[in-house]
């Protein structure tokens, strides 16, 4: 889950900072064409599974 959120960040950040984004491009070209599209949807799905798994986890209290 925490890999997912950092890669999240770190493709925002490439994005952001892809000719796709910047104003200087007659069109806005989308998430696929800036070749950061999967790696968004992969963090999303592995991200979704963590919290899934994380709020499911049992804990076992010790007993002594």
């Amino acid at each position: 889950m925490l890999l997912s959120t950092i890669v999240f960040i770190l493709n925002t950040f490439l994005y952001w900072n892809s000719s796709a984004y910047f104003d200087y491009n007659k069109e806005k070209l989308s998430m696929s064409d800036a070749h950061v599209f999967f790696p968004y949807f992969f963090a999303v799905i592995f991200f979704t599974l963590g919290f899934i798994l994380w709020k499911n986890r049992v804990l076992t209290p010790k007993h002594h």
